[in-house]
């Protein structure tokens, strides 16, 4: 019996003393950066402890003012240990499960759900958001890569200020990271080398800024054959990569990990780490922001509760709002800033009447075709318990091996003519008015177990995500408590345009995998949807029956010229009709980016904070 017992053993106490060491690192941090419950007054008090929040902290610590962040959660490595913390994991996260009934993870996400969907089958979703010091840096896939020029030229215009192209922006996108170059002897894939532009990054000296970015340490085999199935439709891979503002064509993707020790890079291993060693910034933590506290429409403090004690934290220059997507406008309203008649039906005192506060929601949508492979992948490799103690020695000993990579190879394209002819007039002049070089739809390919009896070691997955949403959802508010969730309908295929978008992509991944070069490995009929979905109508019902969210939604604060064209914010994510007050998260976006956010939160982190520090 003990024989049998002895891998599971092993493979515990490897777990064990991997988690032991993120305890030990979490303890490295000096209780005295964590503030005692109880008024306090500092220049400037940030809402929200995630990826915008920490960044633009440390950034004003740094420049000499006192700053207290507000978290409503913990440390991630304690209250979610490897889930969070190791690479490999973040693919089987719980909190990301995107359905009605999920087990819930209260210590580090929000548990925030949906309103039922109308145009997703009346479905309600699960939306995972990070609540915990790094924010949804601290939960999400890890990839980072920026979007096109032409996106961010748009954005400029939309907010009249040349402060948001691509040239502009790229000096906040330098400086918040440093590139550590791929190891391609770890990798050990030769038909996975790759070029990319060596200029995108910082890679040594001052000048780098503490967010960690790398190539994986481990290619996941099936991957390799998907860059053959995406090649196969005219997505050659990129010389390079996605970081010097193009998306086109396929590329292993960069990603926020620590490859010195194979760890998650998130806002608080890297900015609040740095901040706490560094200078005097106080973390509120565990802490829920109930209100806005405002004098003559001045912003001048944050009533907050920290374990059922209520104080105040008062804010001598400014307070900043990065609660997120849902909760920076939900934060907004409860405290008299947003649409009137809302506010008014609840009883909130109308400090400034923005209609644009929780509107224009927009949100990427993913689905996927599925067939058996005989390849091994990442998830094929670490079912199996002797593989996977045999991984664990890989990435205990040598930063090596399936634990440390999260990511892989993505692609992105403007849909060709052949996929568009059949696209409505207002489809073909909504998607023409895009920027030239911004792309509709983004590929990535994964793996789940396969049925070995049936010859299949890996359920392959290859799925289109929608990149211009042109559905609307929004947040709002039942009740003056932040305490409560809030109202939050995400508006999914509510468009035509992307119900005949979506269509037109399922067939593209068709065509994928009818690619000759994947005969190798692949095993038998489409597994999901299968036969049985072949006419548009049918492709249409079983997107909207199965398609989820790829947790980029963005743009319920829209920054814009004015608030009466909808804007919530000015250039510099001032709120508009009130002062000391700004509002800087993914919140502000004026429309979703094509791709992964996190890089441009960082970078627009890292801007807003030299405007503040400017005085801009």
């Amino acid at each position: 019996m003990l024989s049998v017992l002895q891998p599971l053993l092993f493979v515990l106490l490897v777990l064990l003393l991997a988690f032991c060491k993120t305890i030990v690192a979490v303890n490295r941090l000096p209780s005295s950066a964590f503030a005692v419950p109880g008024d306090a007054t500092y220049d400037y008090v940030v809402v929200g402890g995630g990826t915008a929040g920490l960044t633009v902290a440390a950034r004003l610590a740094a420049s000499g003012a006192s700053v207290g962040v507000i978290e409503a959660g913990g440390a991630y490595e304690l209250d979610n240990g490897n889930y969070s913390v190791v690479p490999g994991y973040a693919f089987t996260e719980p909190a990301l499960a995107p359905v009605e009934f999920f087990p819930p993870r209260p210590l580090i996400d929000w548990s925030l759900v949906s309103q039922p969907l109308t145009g997703a089958a009346g479905r309600r979703i699960h939306y995972a958001a990070g609540k915990t010091l790094g924010g949804s840096s601290a939960l999400n896939t890890m990839a980072y890569h920026r979007a096109t020029k032409g996106a961010y030229q748009r954005w400029a215009s939309l907010v009249g200020s040349t402060a948001y192209t691509w040239d502009s922006l790229f000096p906040y996108f330098f400086k918040s990271t440093k590139l550590t170059p791929p190891n391609f002897a770890k990798r050990n894939t030769p038909n996975a080398t790759f070029t990319y532009d060596k200029a995108a990054f910082c890679t040594t000296g001052p000048n780098c800024g503490p967010l960690q970015v790398s190539y994986a340490q481990w290619v996941d085999p099936t991957n390799t054959w998907f860059a053959v199935a995406l090649k196969f439709i005219g997505l050659a891979t990129s010389s390079v990569g996605f970081n010097s503002g193009s998306l086109s064509g396929g590329a292993y993707t960069t990603g926020t990990i620590d490859p010195t020790h194979a760890t998650r890079s998130s806002s608080e291993t890297s900015y609040l780490r740095w901040a706490i060693a560094n200078t005097g910034l106080m973390v509120h933590y565990r802490t829920q922001a109930l209100k806005i506290l405002f004098t003559s429409g001045k912003a001048t403090g944050v009533s907050v509760v920290t374990e059922g004690f209520p104080y105040t934290l008062t804010a001598k220059k400014e307070v900043i709002v990065s609660a997120g997507v849902f909760h920076s406008p939900q934060l907004l309203m409860v405290s008299g800033i947003g649409p009137q008649a809302k506010l008014t039906s609840l009883g909130i005192p109308v400090i400034s009447n923005l209609p644009g506060v929780g509107q224009n929601l927009q949100d990427q949508i993913f689905f996927a075709v599925q067939n058996g492979l005989t390849s091994a992948s990442t998830a094929s490799i670490l079912a199996d318990p002797a593989q996977q103690a045999v991984a664990l020695q890989q990435y205990l000993n040598n930063t090596s091996g399936p634990y440390t990579s999260a990511g892989g190879y993505i692609a992105f394209e403007k849909l060709p003519a052949a996929s568009r002819a059949n696209f409505s007039a207002r489809t073909t002049s909504l998607l023409a008015a895009l920027p030239a070089d911004m792309p509709e739809i983004e590929y990535l390919a994964g793996g789940f177990p396969g049925n070995a009896t049936a010859g299949i070691t890996t359920t392959g997955d290859l799925s289109a995500t929608l990149l211009a949403p042109f559905s609307r959802g929004s947040v709002t508010i039942s009740s003056l408590s932040m305490l409560d969730s809030p109202a939050i309908d995400l508006g999914w295929l509510k468009d035509a345009a992307d119900a005949e978008v979506a269509v037109a992509a399922f067939k593209r991944l068709r065509q994928a995998w009818s690619a000759p070069g994947l005969s190798p490995v692949k095993v038998g009929l489409e597994s999901r949807p299968g036969a049985a979905v072949q006419t548009d109508a049918q492709i249409l019902q079983w997107i909207r029956e199965n398609a989820i969210q790829i947790w980029h939604a963005s743009s319920t604060n829209a920054m814009g010229m004015n608030a009466t064209a909808g804007g919530v914010v000015d250039k510099t994510c001032k709120v508009f009709g009130v002062t000391g007050l700004r509002v800087v998260d993914i919140s502000v976006f004026p429309f979703a980016l094509p791709g992964h956010p996190q890089a441009t939160v960082y970078a627009l982190a890292e801007k807003i904070a030299a405007d503040i520090i400017a005085g801009r």
